[in-house]
């Protein structure tokens, strides 16, 4: 009864080890099964194939691996990595380091078309530094649109290849929209891999509206000599201006005085205030060089002259006047009103020192043509910062303060303190004539 007994208990540990070891076993094949099959990661960026035997990531290199419960043990050339895996639905989610893989079933990924779009709308946001709403893509032949859109380097397809234009509209609702080219490449492992490139019609509208001031509805562009276009713009009173257009020196207006004027005006009330120009007209002097005057708010006028290779001057500018412009430079540059509590010409520059509406003081020197900088004080570059800072915030938060530190002669560091409650470390570097910042971590 004994040996009966001890063979029994015996029987039935082997019987239960039996079953424990098989569950292991099953539920090991289970989840090797499961991951079994080919995967997009759901940013349509890397691909991943499971076999029995073998793991591929990017269809480039074969690795052999291990389960062990929801740990996965991937080796190649005696490396190993181990990643967390787990499922939600049909998705199965990498995990290592923190980092957060998903990977979706490769036949349930989505169309090339909405691949491109999930693929662009973070590259371009981060390009534009600029939150992306809406993106719509049309697929078009090259042969189509060829002689409708206009590149920086006119790509070498054929005419019945398929690209897109995806037209972006920014959360900014100030900033006109984008119009995207987008070719549609693969690389190794199957994976779209878009180029793209805005194209010159909406670069060059894109330009002439914040940067220039002219208040663009369309520009057509037609091919001249060498990589330059004749741009005919159309305004929002459907005036016309036909400027040129250099990809790569920027938009020149044609040689008549009436586009001259125009286009001048344009950008003097882009710089100096829509209330503090009232006019500029100019006329001709000699080939491709024009003299001029600009009405100023204060009824004075001061002469104006543009050639080619030299810009704008303002020859015999006199002091008031100069004080003026450097005062409405200042405003118009950062947005905010400024009370000039002293004002002194210092060479080419005006001295202003100044305060806001809240009471910031800003101590600047100011060139009426070619820019401006603060005073190398924490007080000044903080009253600058605060507010070229907001001026770049596009997701209504607004900046309490800006809090800086001298370390030594021209280097500060500090912190940015936002409406939300985040704060934001920052370094600043005074250079003389201008100054750097940066945020840190």
């Amino acid at each position: 009864m004994k040996f009966k007994h001890t063979y029994s208990n015996s029987l039935s540990k082997l019987f239960y080890i039996g079953s424990f070891l098989g569950f292991i076993f099953l539920s090991s094949c289970s989840d090797s099964s499961q991951l079994e099959g080919q995967w997009v990661r759901s940013d349509y960026k890397s691909t991943l194939k499971v076999t029995d035997e073998k793991i591929i990531f990017d269809n480039i290199t074969e690795k052999e691996f291990e389960i062990n419960e929801n740990t996965l043990k991937v080796m190649a050339l005696g490396i190993s990595d181990s990643y967390q895996f787990d499922f939600k639905g049909d998705t199965l989610i990498l995990t290592k380091d923190n980092i957060i893989q998903k990977f979706i079933p490769k036949d349930k990924a989505k169309s090339d078309q909405e691949q491109i779009e999930v693929f662009l709308q973070p590259e371009i946001e981060k390009a534009f530094e600029q939150k992306v709403t809406k993106l719509t893509l049309e697929k078009e032949h090259w042969g189509d649109i060829k002689e409708t859109i206009h590149l920086e380097r006119t790509p070498s397809i054929t005419d019945d290849e398929w690209v897109y234009l995806a037209q972006t509209t920014f959360e900014d609702t100030s900033l006109p929209t984008a119009t995207i080219f987008v070719r549609a490449g693969r690389d190794k492992s199957g994976i779209l891999k878009p180029i793209w490139k805005e194209i010159l019609e909406s670069s060059t509208k894109r330009y002439l509206i914040k940067s220039m001031g002219i208040p663009t509805e369309e520009v057509k562009l037609t091919p001249t000599v060498g990589n330059t276009f004749d741009a005919l713009v159309t305004t929002d009173t459907g005036s016309e201006i036909l400027l040129t257009l250099d990809p790569k020196k920027g938009v020149f207006p044609k040689h008549d005085k009436e586009t001259v004027s125009s286009y001048f005006e344009y950008v003097m009330k882009k710089k100096y205030g829509v209330k503090t120009i009232e006019k500029v007209r100019f006329e001709k002097s000699e080939q491709n060089s024009y003299e001029g005057k600009m009405l100023l708010e204060n009824g004075n006028e001061t002469a104006i002259t543009y050639a080619e290779q030299s810009g704008v001057q303002f020859p015999n500018l006199n002091e008031t006047n100069k004080k003026l412009l450097a005062h409405r430079f200042l405003e118009n540059d950062l947005e905010i009103e400024l009370e000039v509590e002293s004002s002194e010409i210092i060479n080419n520059f005006v001295r202003l020192a100044t305060k806001t509406e809240q009471g910031e003081s800003l101590v600047a020197f100011v060139d009426v043509i070619r820019g401006w900088y603060p005073e190398n004080t924490s007080t000044s570059l903080s009253t600058t910062l605060h507010y070229r800072i907001e001026k770049h915030i596009t997701n209504g938060l607004k900046v309490n303060s800006v809090l800086l530190n001298q370390k030594d002669k021209n280097k500060y560091e500090g912190a940015v303190d936002y409406s939300s409650g985040a704060v934001n470390k920052i370094a600043v570097e005074h250079k003389g004539q201008s100054f750097a910042w940066e945020f840190v971590k």
